[in-house]
């Protein structure tokens, strides 16, 4: 069976590429979307994770930005979810260091992941992810937020206060 281009591309666009560490600009550009970035410390996980099954995770709040902070603040124990749904090789381990890219739920506390976690023992991801979310966006970010397609109204008022 011969598949036609078209069918061909739409078959290569549905390929889950989250098993591969991010790029410089993939990292960025999960910060922006995400509406909740954390630095945090996973405290517990489900004993036997299958990795077709989605499962959540109890994390500790070790570091927040405030551009993305979603109200949260250190020390916090927060819940992610839906590890596992689509990105069957992403698992997180207990006792490790992870940024997370999160969404809201309708649940306080609770998060749905919206990209795969980094790891965070490796200093220069941390400060690539700083750059994007520094409070002080004007004098370090690397482009204008005004060019990302997927602004928030967070992420608009943000830059029209920078401008002030």
């Amino acid at each position: 069976m011969r598949l036609d281009p078209v069918h061909f591309s739409m078959l290569v666009i549905g390929v889950s590429f989250a098993c591969y560490a991010p790029s410089l600009n993939s990292l960025q550009d999960q910060a922006y979307r995400s509406a909740v970035v954390i630095e945090g410390e996973v405290r517990s996980s489900p004993e036997n994770v299958s990795s077709r099954e989605p499962y959540s995770v109890n994390v500790k709040v070790l570091d927040v930005w405030p551009v993305n902070s979603g109200g949260l603040e250190r020390e916090q124990l927060v819940t992610v979810g839906d590890f596992g749904s689509e990105a069957p090789c992403t698992t997180v381990e207990k006792d490790h260091r992870y940024i997370f890219f999160m969404d809201p739920t309708a649940e306080p506390l609770v998060f749905k992941a919206s990209y795969a976690p980094v790891d965070a023992s490796e200093p220069e991801l941390k400060k690539d992810v700083e750059r994007v979310l520094c409070e002080d966006c004007g004098k370090l970010k690397a482009f204008p937020l005004s060019t990302c397609p997927t602004l928030t109204p967070h992420h608009r008022a943000t830059e029209a206060a920078m401008a002030m």
